[in-house]
């Protein structure tokens, strides 16, 4: 961090020792005494040295201590969405969620939240936002506390993937998902959270795949809401051709059980 003129620093140490982990431009404004353009001019450079992040115009956030001084988008990723949500009920969901969970390997190229209306940001820390719109009484069920902001539990991590395969990478994801999270997932929650959110054919299609990999702590251990009365794809969106079909569930894959293993399990 060579070259930072001090007033960064003071800066830095000031929001730090107040405990603002987000501020605004007039905040820095008002703290530096300095005019609009020597702040702007200011703030670059703290980005640029990797003291803050900038969230969207106007908004920054402080960088972790971890993580001071790096030039990598090595962003809290609650911080940045607890600020550009506050005061509006979201979750962090769908494949965003799968990463924090330590579920998958690769994040998404843009952070997904669930929230109930969309906003005017389309990009947080450099990355595209994508919100996706779900009623009321489905944002706080399996939603829990992640710093500043609000993440789905293991169990609605789980479901919403299988609901809407689309927005975590496909079946693959799925399958990657559920081996990597094993016997720490819940079967009662997950047959809970189905039959609150009406979620039935997300619940079959994670049961077809738990026992189909024989998933240890999950095969064997859901049965759907009610009995299944049509068949129905595990990419609803994409189905393809059928390669195989779960004659237990009810679910069509286009791939054979034995491929998406593979795939899951590298």
């Amino acid at each position: 961090m060579l070259h930072i003129h001090n007033n960064a620093l003071r800066l830095a140490d000031q929001f730090a020792a107040d405990g603002q982990s987000a501020f605004t431009f007039q905040d820095a404004v008002e703290r530096t005494g300095l005019s609009r353009p020597a702040t702007a001019n200011l703030l670059r450079r703290m980005a640029d040295n990797g003291l803050v992040d900038r969230v969207r115009r106007g908004l920054y956030v402080t960088r972790q201590l971890g993580v001071l001084g790096t030039t990598a988008a090595a962003e809290d990723l609650a911080l940045a969405v607890g600020v550009a949500f506050n005061g509006q009920e979201h979750r962090i969901a769908y494949r965003s969620a799968l990463y924090e969970h330590g579920l998958i390997t690769h994040p998404s190229r843009s952070i997904q939240v669930a929230a109930t209306r969309r906003t005017r940001v389309a990009m947080l820390s450099g990355r595209p936002l994508r919100v996706v719109i779900e009623p009321q009484y489905m944002i706080q069920e399996g939603s829990t506390p992640l710093g500043l902001s609000m993440v789905s539990d293991l169990e609605r991590t789980l479901l919403d993937a299988a609901a809407r395969p689309d927005l975590v990478g496909g079946p693959a994801a799925l399958a990657e998902a559920l081996v990597s999270a094993g016997r720490r997932i819940s079967p009662k929650k997950l047959q809970r959270y189905a039959k609150r959110l009406q979620l039935a054919p997300a619940l079959r299609r994670l049961g077809s795949v738990a026992d189909q990999l024989d998933i240890q702590g999950l095969a064997g251990q859901l049965a759907p809401i009610l009995p299944p009365k049509g068949d129905i794809n595990l990419e609803p969106r994409d189905p393809g051709p059928t390669g195989w079909r779960d004659s237990v569930w009810r679910v069509r894959w286009n791939q054979l059980p034995s491929e998406l293993a593979n795939v899951a399990r590298q």
